[in-house]
């Protein structure tokens, strides 16, 4: 139920949006800004006869017109272009053919309307202040025609602190020489429409280089941004920025078949003068929502440990402090400040269990998220307590992990237990996570080694692991689980996540012939810490054939670990849009290093994947990620972000 009520706010936040571009739109039409505007060409066929879309606006006399047989719309098809901050307006008539034969121009007569939320028609007149192919439909009574109206935002654009001149210096023919290369967005990626302003980072190809062109161009746009290209420290490149207030406009550019992206940089002279190669980058109107606690440490000690909350539904706040170290109980052999980690969130974001001292120690507390008071503590169990947890979707029960068992347990100041689970099962079991909808409970299965004790047995290092899923029925308990992707020669498959709707389940696999770690823990290529070869995979709910996310992943060894679902998902160009989030050690542009070897810090990632109804999946649904904003108080000195845990909203931080 609250993955619906939540999916209705996230819908309720896009018609806003809608509704605010539509009422700038007609405020720019009224002042007369549209009347300059006109269409740029491109009359086509008639079209006649066919019914339009579920109109956003409408005027006209309305009503049936007394011997009308057929309409047209004059044109049928045609284009307008709008300048950023202006308006689009083009004129249609609706031509009736009578009873008589006659042909007589209706456009007073008929009622207007178009398909499009940010578009308006009165009196055959289109106006609009946002991209996309809109279908202008005129009815009189029962009988309606349509026409299409391609509309494209073009033009140029300075950007604030745009040298005198820098237009100019970027007009020539560009030198292959010259051509610098875009660092970031990555080719393919999607953004939310929420993310704020996106920084285009370029890798220069001439020291003088210090004047840019961002261009856009596609089917529904044709524009570009001019300004200074600013330094990035330590690298050789460049950063512009494009404006946040444009991004509702490249939402609704991305619509289209084709959009590229390509940069030009000049010396402001005009020499130097080079052009990227083109990427794909898009826009989504699906937002990010709710609220992302995450795992960050400076890489120091254990005690630099904290955990962060993004509130994504504020995505312009940075993150903020939501426990650390300090607010740890100690151990039962007495440790101050033992180091927390494996925590797990209820659905509503208001619980949070967490682990305290390690695996080892395996201390722990339910936490009450809104007061970071600690509701239920088991810190004085010299053998350990619960390992790594996850709640029901209605947070009254939880399942923890513990030494390869899983059990049922109140989430409440008792920590009841209602009893282990699936003890025919002949293998140890971890990193429980149940679904959203809380139909499943998926988990790992996996076989110590010949010593079978320390770290094999804690259940976060599992090596040649299986996934295995379990139906639950809040009556009758859960049922005899199956295996979902099956045990691999060579390959552990780990860390399961089930998307709001059932649907999906994205996980880990890794290489045990990949690059071992190299860190206090987690050094085996394949044991599910960190692993350096790990990347994500999507596999149906129901089962099949498990796909690489390619896109989400790229082509080297990023250690794209700890995926998880966001809280909701939205629609894209006729597709179900699921955003997932996992720490990945790829370079950030030139603005932070990579590393394939697991040498460089970790940070936070989201990725889109787009999916049709239905089970089946078709090539490769992700696109390339994009970096959470915000993440590093000092870009200098990054922390290490990861082990994100996402739920439906982010209470406000105690202070």
């Amino acid at each position: 139920m609250r993955s619906r009520v939540f999916s209705a706010r996230a819908g309720s936040r896009k018609a806003d949006r809608g509704a605010l571009l539509l009422a700038l739109a007609m405020a720019i039409a009224a002042a007369g800004a549209a009347c300059s505007s006109s269409s740029d060409g491109g009359t086509g066929a008639s079209s006649g006869g066919a019914q339009g879309g579920g109109g956003s606006s409408s005027s006209g006399a309305g009503g049936a017109v007394e011997g009308l047989v057929s309409l047209r719309v004059d044109p049928g098809t045609t284009s307008v272009a709008f300048a950023y901050g202006k308006a689009a307006a083009v004129q249609l008539s609706a031509i009736g053919r009578f009873e008589d034969g006659s042909e007589r121009d209706v456009t007073d007569r008929v009622t207007w309307s178009a398909d499009d939320l940010f578009a308006h028609v009165d009196a055959g007149q289109l106006t609009t202040a946002s991209p996309g192919l809109v279908r202008v439909t005129a009815a009189g009574g029962s009988i309606t025609a349509t026409a299409d109206v391609t509309v494209k935002l073009a033009g140029e654009i300075a950007l604030p602190g745009a040298p005198p001149g820098a237009s100019e210096a970027l007009g020539g023919a560009p030198e292959a020489a010259s051509a610098p290369a875009i660092a970031y967005p990555l080719d393919g990626a999607l953004f939310p429409s929420n993310i704020g302003s996106v920084e285009l980072q370029v890798r220069r190809a001439g020291a003088g280089q210090r004047v840019g062109r961002i261009e856009i161009s596609g089917d529904f746009i044709d524009l570009r941004l001019v300004g200074a290209c600013d330094p990035i420290p330590d690298a050789d490149g460049c950063a512009m920025a494009l404006p946040a207030d444009l991004v509702p406009l490249l939402v609704s550019a991305s619509e289209g078949d084709t959009m590229e992206t390509r940069v030009r940089l000049a010396a402001e002279d005009g020499s130097e003068l080079g052009e990227s190669a083109a990427i794909d980058v898009r826009w989504a109107s699906a937002s990010l929502s709710g609220g992302l606690y995450y795992w960050r440490t400076d890489g120091t000690t254990l005690q630099s440990a904290a955990i962060y909350r993004y509130d994504l539904d504020d995505a312009a706040s940075p993150p903020e402090l939501f426990w650390e170290n300090e607010q740890s109980p100690p151990l039962a052999n007495g440790q101050e400040m033992p180091c927390m980690g494996c925590h797990a969130l209820a659905q509503a974001g208001d619980k949070m269990a967490l682990t305290f001292g390690g695996s080892g120690p395996s201390s722990f507390a339910l936490v009450d998220v809104a007061t970071a008071d600690i509701i239920a503590l088991r810190n004085t169990e010299p053998g350990g307590f619960a390992t790594m947890t996850t709640f029901s979707p209605d947070g009254e029960l939880m399942v923890n992990a513990f030494r390869g068992v899983l059990t049922l347990r109140r989430a409440d100041e008792t920590l009841e237990p209602l009893g282990d689970l699936f003890g025919e099962e002949p293998e140890r079991l971890t990193q429980p996570f149940w679904s959203p909808d809380g139909k499943h409970l998926a988990f790992v299965a996996w076989q110590p080694g010949e010593n079978g004790a320390g770290p094999e047995l804690y259940g976060d290092t599992v090596r040649g692991a299986q996934i295995l899923i379990a139906g639950f029925d809040g009556a009758a308990g859960f049922d005899a689980p199956r295996a979902l992707v099956p045990r691999e020669q060579d390959r552990s498959h780990y860390y399961p996540t089930i998307s709001d709707d059932g649907a999906w389940v994205v996980f880990n696999t890794s290489r045990c012939d990949g690059p071992p770690g190299n860190g206090a823990a987690g050094n085996d290529p394949c044991d599910s810490y960190d692993d350096n070869s790990a990347r994500l995979r999507i596999v149906p709910l129901e089962g099949g054939e498990p796909v690489d996310l390619a896109r989400a992943n790229g082509d080297d060894t990023w250690a794209n670990s700890w995926p998880r679902f966001g809280p909701s998902h939205d629609t894209y160009r006729g597709k179900n849009i699921y955003w997932v989030a996992f720490s990945s050690r790829r370079p950030y542009g030139l603005r932070l290093p990579g590393s394939t070897d697991g040498t460089s810090k970790p940070q936070l990632w989201f990725a889109a994947v787009t999916l049709a109804p239905g089970g089946s999946i078709d090539g490769d649904p992700s696109f390339a990620p994009v970096w959470m904003p915000q993440q590093n108080d000092d870009m200098a000195n990054p922390t290490g972000n990861h082990i994100p845990q996402w739920a439906e909203k982010a209470l406000p931080v105690p202070q």
